[in-house]
């Protein structure tokens, strides 16, 4: 399964163990501390063969158009504790006999760095204790104007996003306390190839790439530039940005990102990952959902996105 994104937290704890809830298409994840700390390069070594754990719950809610299932489970021996979650599953004919509130034993197929639910079996009904997670706020449509908004560059100089009006813009959202490699690590990884693409193309030097931080709180300037120079991030091309908790929040709303604090333990940050594409005139082209995309699509949305006119 491809992880899809969405709304994530990352905390790592328990022994060996890294955390990610992802809550877009709201899933959680356990992997190895060891692999979740692969994150250089973007071509990487190959996955360890699957392995399969059994857990028992009940289904919170069933989303046949996502082909995914939130669960409340419990403790996964030898694996995870209990917790609420959702998981892929790749067999859509797994969800058409399920309905929230069915009492289900499941099988998890977990790889590397993904997982998803490979059988499920209906073992009672029970009323519902738990609701399901909420749904996402609304977007930009392409052609809408972004809002300028007050933040924090790396170097901890006051950058407003209408600055970067002249410039054809790729924005993403980032945290830079997340471990997995197929989240926040990937979308730096992506930026850090585009940004090697964009210093050899003279057509593209106009693109500048912005990564902001949905965890302003712990993600001051000095971190984000600890994180820029690790990413040999070029300050003319790639910019992290942060800025007040309430700026970046209201910043962040406009492209349907969800960021909030984990009611449970304010040490975890929850939010979902989208990247845009926005046009020299400020004016948002498209919203890319999730981490499947690469830097070729990037690249390939940019180039045809106008260049600022001379």
């Amino acid at each position: 399964m491809p992880l899809l994104g969405g709304l994530y937290h990352a905390v790592a704890g328990w022994p060996g163990l890294v955390k990610v809830v992802t809550v877009d298409a709201m899933r959680v994840l356990w992997v190895p501390a060891a692999a979740a700390l692969v994150i250089a390069g973007c071509g990487g070594s190959s996955e360890a063969p699957a392995r399969e754990y059994q857990l028992q719950g009940q289904i919170l809610a069933v989303r046949p158009e996502r082909s995914e299932v939130v669960i409340k489970h419990q403790d996964i021996k030898g694996f995870m504790p209990g917790m609420t979650m959702t998981f892929d599953v790749k067999d859509a004919s797994l969800l058409q006999a399920t309905q929230p509130g069915d009492l289900v034993q499941a099988t998890l197929v977990v790889g590397e760095t993904a997982a998803h639910i490979g059988s499920i079996r209906k073992t009672g009904h029970a009323p519902l204790t738990e609701p399901p997670p909420a749904s996402l706020p609304p977007a930009l449509a392409a052609g809408d104007l972004v809002a300028d908004a007050a933040l924090l560059d790396q170097a901890g100089m006051p950058r407003r996003f209408a600055d970067f009006r002249g410039h054809r813009v790729a924005l993403t959202f980032i945290y830079t306390r997340c471990p997995v490699p197929n989240f926040c690590p990937l979308m730096n990884r992506h930026f850090a190839a585009v940004q090697r693409a964009i210093a050899s193309r003279a057509d593209l030097a106009d693109v500048r790439l912005l990564s902001v931080t949905l965890d302003p709180a712990y993600d001051r300037p000095p971190v984000l530039l600890a994180q820029a120079r690790q990413l040999q991030a070029d300050p003319a091309i790639w910019t992290f940005l942060t800025g007040t908790p309430a700026s970046v929040k209201a910043f962040a709303e406009q492209f349907g990102i969800h960021s909030e604090v984990d009611n449970e333990d304010s040490a975890q940050l929850i939010h979902n990952l989208r990247t845009a594409v926005i046009d020299p005139t400020g004016r948002l082209v498209r919203i890319t959902n999730g981490n499947e995309w690469t830097p070729a699509d990037l690249l390939a949305q940019l180039t045809t996105t106008s260049a600022p006119r001379n």
